[in-house]
């Protein structure tokens, strides 16, 4: 759908579509009936909501990008911004409709008054051409055509009509990398570069996970590294450069005997873990949520693909956004052995999640996002496949430097401890390089998760732990329905509220809780609250202490939080209550199996108290209370 704002009266006429409210529609299943729907009730609110993030910017023209029913039976809308029909960098919203139909609200990522000229004075060959020249190596280090499309760029203030040049420099060296190169097309000039090389660096050893099921192809004499189910196929490199080959058997025992064929095995593995993990825990159905996006046909099927052992001692691995495959390195042995680990593979391929969802631009805090989503859920895809465990936290552990034990390429629960990421946020954080800014959000992660305060003192703020399961799907639907591709921290921090609050409710704990990990490394305000601090001692197992007293106090904050210090030979217990009428109800506990205990609770204004109860043992503690 590509319609100007003038016409909207017409499409939601065409459409069929009642607009009075007392004829809104309920979503539920994503029905081709309720997309169209959707998106034309989304469209009369951006005509005529008076929070419209359209209205009052100057913008005449949107283009539908995606419409979709969520499992919060939610319909989302993303447009994408024109101006004289051609796209604007950056320029998206997202209309949010509850499932009643009525407006839940905006993402709004659209740029006020666009002025420029859509006729380019270049065309796109020749914008190729300046591109390639700007290019080290020019046309002699190119692995792959050019590609160019016209977009309108607002670039440090001013609007530029822009051709993206997209460069594919892969060639199986430390350098490579996917420029993309805006040319101005009235001018001819560079005006912003950036690499869309989205990879992670490790290294490792290989046969980490013991003898593993595979699900594999056969036709009868041999046995192949593809499964026709859930279309996913291996293929290997064989350390070369000129073409692939398959791993196969007479038997269905894949061989392992060389690090060839283990380092596919482990790919294959992978592919499928990352494959089961998004069906499972998102219900996404392939990288692009469509099954695919396939890359090689073999066998009668296309398959979504990996290929190993790429070119001889090759230290990385990534996706390759233009052709959309995954490719694995072996390593040198010494800086890392094979590629082909869980959470790296997890990582990779959820470059590819998020290049068909929010499709977060490859730089600055939008860039630094999209790193940390991939370390996100690689984390999640190892923690599924093994299970819970101080592992979960580090990114490449089990790969990186070989010689040295006990070290990751980095850490999330302590970004700083690679000794280059940030882990709280500063103003500048927009010119580091995106693996390093992705700590900021990756610790963010890891306090929904877990709980806590920053690792290294940078704020005092206590989380909550949600546990690593409501992150995810918070996280997850955040991505796909919230975000844009230029959605910063701060817009993260918002998506994020958002997605907890359709999914859990704004009093819940999950909606308190992200908040404050974002505040925790220094995205977004504290909720307001006065702290109180209470002392006092319980004499034995069972003994309890309401403080500031049985009934209570006043309170009007809409978050709080409650921070328990006792005795370390004893097990305290904390419990928030309200009361409604005569009777007091817990709103939020802390059963731990220490005297150290923390609550966080978001939810409207009362009479509330805090217990403090001795599950077992005795001794004096502090509790502080902001309220």
């Amino acid at each position: 759908m590509n319609v100007r704002l003038g016409l909207l009266a017409l499409v939601l006429a065409s459409s069929g579509c009642a607009t009075g409210e007392s004829d809104l529609p309920s979503f539920g299943t994503g029905s081709d009936e309720e997309l169209v729907t959707a998106e034309a009730i989304a469209y009369e609110q951006l005509l005529d909501a008076e929070e419209s993030p359209a209205i009052g910017k100057g913008i005449t023209e949107l283009r539908t990008l995606k419409v979709q029913v969520d499992i919060t039976a939610m319909a989302h809308t993303k447009v994408q911004q024109l101006s004289g029909g051609v796209p604007v960098w950056g320029g998206e919203a997202i209309v949010h409709l509850a499932q009643d139909g009525k407006l839940a609200g905006f993402t709004d990522n659209l740029l006020a008054q666009v002025d420029v000229d859509p006729t380019p004075a270049y065309d796109a060959d020749e914008a190729i051409d300046l591109a390639v020249a700007a290019a080290p190596g020019g046309w002699a280090e190119l692995s792959d055509d050019p590609r160019a499309d016209l977009w309108v760029l607002r670039h440090e203030g001013a609007d530029h009509l822009a051709w993206r040049v997209q460069l594919h420099h892969v060639n199986y060296r430390a350098d490579d990398s996917m420029p993309v190169v805006f040319i101005d097309a009235h001018d001819g000039e560079i005006v912003w570069t950036y690499n869309n090389f989205q990879t992670a660096s490790c290294s490792a050893g290989t046969n980490y996970y013991g003898t593993v099921a595979l699900d594999c192809y056969t036709d009868g004499a041999s046995y192949y590294l593809e499964n026709t189910t859930d279309l996913l196929g291996t293929y290997s490199w064989n350390n070369t450069t000129s073409g692939l080959y398959y791993i196969s058997s007479a038997t269905s025992t894949m061989p392992s005997s060389t690090a060839v064929t283990r380092n596919a095995n482990e790919a294959h593995y992978v592919s499928q873990k990352v494959f089961d993990y998004y069906s499972t825990a998102h219900g996404r159905d392939g990288i692009d949520g469509a099954g695919g996006p396939a890359y090689i046909t073999s066998h009668g099927y296309n398959f979504i693909t990996s290929t190993t052992s790429y070119s001889t001692n090759y230290v990385n691995a990534f996706w390759d956004s233009a052709n959309e495959y995954m490719t694995y390195g072996d390593g040198d042995g010494v800086n890392s052995g094979s590629l082909t680990t869980l959470d790296i593979g997890g990582h990779e391929m959820t470059h590819g999640v998020t290049q068909y969802e929010a499709n977060l631009t490859y730089s600055g805090e939008p860039g630094h996002l999209n790193e940390a989503t991939s370390d996100v859920f690689g984390a999640m895809v190892e923690r599924a496949a093994l299970g819970d465990s101080a592992g979960t936290w580090l990114v490449g552990e089990q790969t990186w430097t070989p010689s040295v034990s006990g070290d990751a390429l980095r850490y999330m629960n302590d970004p700083a401890d690679d000794g280059y990421s940030y882990d709280y946020y500063s103003s500048s954080i927009g010119s580091a390089d995106v693996h390093y800014g992705s700590g900021v959000p990756n610790l963010a992660f890891y306090l929904m998760s877990e709980g806590g305060t920053h690792p290294r003192g940078k704020s005092t703020t206590v989380v909550t732990a949600i546990g690593a399961d409501d992150a995810a799907e918070i996280w997850y639907l955040a991505l796909s329905s919230y975000m844009t591709s230029s959605t910063n921290f701060s817009g993260a921090r918002a998506a994020m509220l958002s997605a907890a609050g359709a999914l859990y409710g704004t009093s819940s704990t999950q909606y308190a809780t992200v908040g404050n990990a974002w505040t925790a490394v220094g995205v977004g305000a504290a909720p307001s609250c006065t702290s109180y601090t209470y002392s006092s001692s319980l004499s034995r197992t069972g003994r309890s202490n309401y403080h500031p007293g049985s009934s209570g106090a006043s309170v009007t904050a809409t978050s709080q939080t409650a921070t328990l210090t006792g005795p370390s030979s004893a097990d305290f217990d904390l419990y928030l209550q309200k009361k409604s009428g005569r009777t007091w109800s817990n709103v939020a506990t802390a059963t731990g199996s220490t005297s150290s205990e923390a609550i966080s609770y978001s939810g409207s204004s009362g009479t509330y108290r805090t217990q403090v109860v001795s599950d077992s043992g005795s001794g004096s503690y502090s509790l502080t209370w902001c309220r």
